[in-house]
């Protein structure tokens, strides 16, 4: 009950004690609230009462007596008579100087509020399987023939458990003011549990409950219901905040949702690429294995692949696996080769075992593009020196989706420059952009600056359009040699496009690198090579080849690092400066493009012993690499870009598009049509607005809720059914946090309710139990929290029953319309005095 009142401070209380109430009270009805007003008589200013039976009485009487003393010829009664009329008068002045007064209290009944904090992080999407029996019937008996318990979420279940015919909430409803609310940190309103989606990456109970603490002074809240799984990994400690509940008087029960078993559990991470490959090229995808409570178990990892939406069919090899401890994860690396091109659509799936506790999480999907384009590589040299020899032969035999034309500056006008068969041999080295833009590749050997051009203008369009090639897309590959590479082209646009910081002249002076000391490039990352140096399978056997198994190297060229971004493949074993150990092969973007760094011309004594196996892999890894910025690009008019490949769920991609037409002008419209694709859907329109000062640059932001994979796409005129001139993929994951730890934390849920007066646990099949605690505990406690301040200096209500403007009663609170619990608060005010001329009657 809420109370608006006129009441006294100080000594003015002492007056109820001796002052008989005015017995008045009225009821006004408003719905289905009602407005109780009770009055009575006071004083202000009235002494205490000791003060007024033995001061004020015996002095009044007294002095009446006193003052008629001296006159003799009075009689006894008509003294009396005097003396008591005097005390009368003087009676009256004390009445008024004790200002009268007359108090009035209103009461409104509302209901006392009770708050649903629902969890809405990524972890209520889980599906649990409940392997036991006893909770998994429990449940099922809730849910009755509604639904299957592992078809329905951990949000899905609180929905169906909660919001049942006859359920808690119902029940609540009945007698209490329920407010809903989802939470990821701060709580957030909702009007039905179906607005519960899982979408936060954290999960964050202390701050939620701290927020909304901050929040619920002001209301009549007396109970909140926290329905989670408990796994705070974000924030404050969620049992500390509770006790600030304890302090408040509220009372807080928790619902436990998930399996409170110990988990048991195999998480499928997906592998992060290829992301496009060719036809007949053999691909490796790597997975990992995290698996908690089953060590020991035996598990196979399989993919399956679709074809343009088409029915999947079993691809590459299965790989067996026993599971570690509880997260060491394990890798998986499967092997496939697919001679169709297309859009295929990669399931990768581990066994789902009967005693897990969560399978949704045993399969990762993947997009890749296979494309039957050939990759055209211009390959530039001086001399025929013994790297240009083996390389030439590599790129001419070593891959039947490579194409190779070489160009020779130091060959006869009768020499006839070496090409892949089939293709034309090169009559001048190509000079304009039509030319140089017909390959995916440049290979740039120890060639002097001035032989690419007769004079020093033409050498720079000639580097300026290397460096428009790169841009666009192109991979430009820089082979070091003595005579020129990469020291005749400092302060060139070449030096902008080198992944390497060259060392000063003089540094190298003063500290040339060794001639004819032999060593072994070193593996920069021998556990996770890059592509270009995993020349064997398995990453183990790769580190020995580089360590043991290769002949060594005699000469390198020393620069001074790799440029921020670049990625370090080898390096050598000793030699160095304060940046490290001097790289040996470095890969590189700028910005579209890619590039590589190969600081020495010995790699073909890598033939010994092995032959061409692995001097040729080698090579070909590097043109695959340098080729890939131009073959994700379906039409070099369009350039679609992500800013990651990976976003967890709830997170913002930001999608970059440059667009151009026929002409390769700049498109100019208001706002460019994408689409967005689920591995199991149709695409969906978004909207991408111009970036000011660019010209046919497009960009937008987009929140992607939903796990899983998706493709960004671009189509011709705006048609989903036309060709895909742009396509980007994106894997959107629940966070490896919300992830990792799959049951529910049972005794953090039980912490939080103990820290509060009456609070408890229940699992979510049992959580109408928690009607009856309602009733147990009874009426609620008076907090005495005052209802509206604004009653503070309210005045009583003139005589002839005009109200003062300043007098109000407080409104009901927006749904509450049923009374129950009442709360009588009472909170003081001003009160005027009782005017002399114009007095109340009641």
């Amino acid at each position: 009950m809420r109370s608006v009142r006129s009441s006294v401070p100080g000594a003015a209380a002492a007056a109820l004690a001796v002052t008989a109430p005015v017995l008045a009270a009225t009821q006004e009805p408003a719905g289905e609230q009602a407005i109780q007003t009770q009055e009575s008589f006071l004083f202000l200013n009235l002494p205490p009462t000791w003060v007024v039976a033995l001061v004020v009485l015996p002095l009044t009487i007294g002095f009446a007596w006193w003052a008629y003393g001296g006159l003799s010829r009075l009689e006894p009664r008509t003294r009396l008579l005097l003396a008591s009329l005097r005390g009368l008068a003087i009676a009256a002045c004390l009445f008024l100087a004790f200002q009268p007064a007359i108090e009035r209290v209103r009461y409104t009944e509302v209901q006392s509020q009770v708050h649903v904090l629902v969890d809405d992080s990524a972890s209520m999407r889980r599906k649990d399987t409940y392997p036991d029996d006893e909770q998994r019937d429990a449940l099922q008996a809730e849910l009755g023939a509604r639904a299957e318990i592992g078809a329905l979420s951990r949000a899905q279940l609180v929905e169906a458990v909660l919001e049942a015919p006859g359920g808690l909430l119902e029940r609540l409803r009945a007698e209490h003011d329920v407010r809903l609310f989802r939470f990821e940190r701060k709580p957030v309103p909702i009007t039905d549990l179906a607005e519960v989606q899982g979408r936060s990456p954290r999960t964050a109970i202390g701050d939620a409950l701290d927020l909304h603490l901050a929040t619920a002074g002001a209301v009549n809240l007396d109970t909140v219901l926290l329905v989670s799984d408990g796994r705070n990994n974000d924030g404050l400690s969620p049992v500390d905040v509770a006790a600030k509940y304890e302090l408040e008087d509220i009372t807080i029960y928790t619902i436990g949702v998930g399996d409170p078993n110990p988990p048991k559990n195999i998480r499928l991470i997906g592998p992060p690429g290829p992301e496009q490959g060719l036809a007949g090229e053999e691909l490796v995808f790597e997975c990992t294995v995290d698996a908690e409570g089953l060590a020991g178990r035996s598990v196979t990892v399989t993919m399956s692949a679709s074809r343009d939406h088409g029915p999947y069919a079993a691809a590459g090899e299965p790989v067996q696996l026993t599971l570690a401890d509880d997260h060491v994860p394990l890798k998986a690396r499967v092997y496939a080769r697919f001679d169709e091109p297309g859009d295929y659509t990669l399931k990768f799936e581990v066994d789902a075992l009967p005693d897990e506790t969560s399978r949704e999480d045993n399969e990762a999907i993947r997009f890749l593009r296979i494309d039957d384009t050939k990759i055209r590589v211009l390959y530039i040299e001086d001399l025929p020196r013994w790297e240009y020899r083996y390389l030439k032969n590599a790129l001419l035999r070593v891959d039947p989706s490579i194409e190779a034309q070489c160009w020779l500056f130091d060959a006869s006008r009768s020499f006839t420059q070496e090409s892949t068969q089939g293709l034309e041999p090169l009559r001048d080295l190509p000079r304009t952009r039509e030319e140089l833009f017909r390959y995916q590749v440049i290979l740039l050997g120890d060639v002097p600056p001035e032989r690419l051009a007769p004079n020093e203008e033409l050498l720079n369009d000639w580097l300026q359009l290397l460096v428009e090639f790169t841009e666009a897309g192109g991979g430009v590959g820089f082979l070091w040699g003595e005579q020129a590479m990469p020291d005749r082209y400092r302060n060139t646009p070449v030096e902008d496009l080198l992944p390497v910081v060259l060392e000063s002249p003089a540094a190298l002076r003063d500290d040339p690198a060794p001639r004819n000391t032999e060593f072994l490039p070193r593996l920069d990352n021998p556990a996770q090579p890059h592509d270009i140096v995993l020349l064997q399978r398995d990453p183990r056997n790769n580190r020995r080849l580089f360590e043991r198994g290769f002949q060594t190297f005699t000469l390198y060229y020393p620069v001074q690092k790799a440029k921020a971004g670049a990625d370090v493949l080898l390096r050598h074993p000793t030699r160095g400066n304060r940046y490290g150990l001097h790289p040996l092969a470095v890969a590189g973007q700028f910005p579209r493009g890619r590039t590589f760094f190969w600081a020495t011309d010995e790699s073909w004594r890598w033939r010994n012993p092995y032959g061409e196996k692995y001097h040729d892999r080698f090579w070909r890894n590097v043109v695959r690499y340098l080729a890939s910025g131009r073959l994700r690009r379906r039409d070099e008019r369009f350039d679609l870009r992500l800013d990651r490949a990976t976003v967890p769920t709830g997170g913002q991609v930001e999608v970059t598009l440059l667009a151009q037409d026929e002409e390769f002008q700049p498109v100019l419209v208001d706002e460019f049509p994408i689409f967005v694709r689920r591995a199991d859907g149709s695409p969906e329109r978004r909207m991408l607005r111009p970036l000011p000062a660019e010209p046919g640059s497009y960009r937008g932001r987009f929140t992607m809720d939903e796990p899983g994979s998706f493709s960004f796409l671009v189509f011709e005129d705006a048609n989903p059914g036309a060709a895909i001139l742009a396509r980007e993929d994106l894997l959107v994951k629940i966070p490896d946090r919300e992830m990792a730890e799959s049951s529910q934390d049972r005794a953090t849920l039980e912490a939080i309710a103990g820290a509060t007066r009456d609070g408890r646990y229940v699992f979510l099949p049992d959580a109408a139990e928690l009607v009856d605690d309602f009733g147990r505990r009874g009426a609620p406690r008076d907090r005495g929290r005052p209802l509206d301040t604004s009653a503070l200096g309210q005045h009583l209500e003139p005589a002839g029953g005009a109200r003062d403007p300043r007098s109000r009663v407080d409104p009901p609170e927006a749904g509450a319309t049923r009374m129950s619990r009442t709360r009588r608060i009472r909170q003081p005010t001003r009160r005027r005095p009782v005017d002399h001329r114009r007095t109340e009657h009641r």
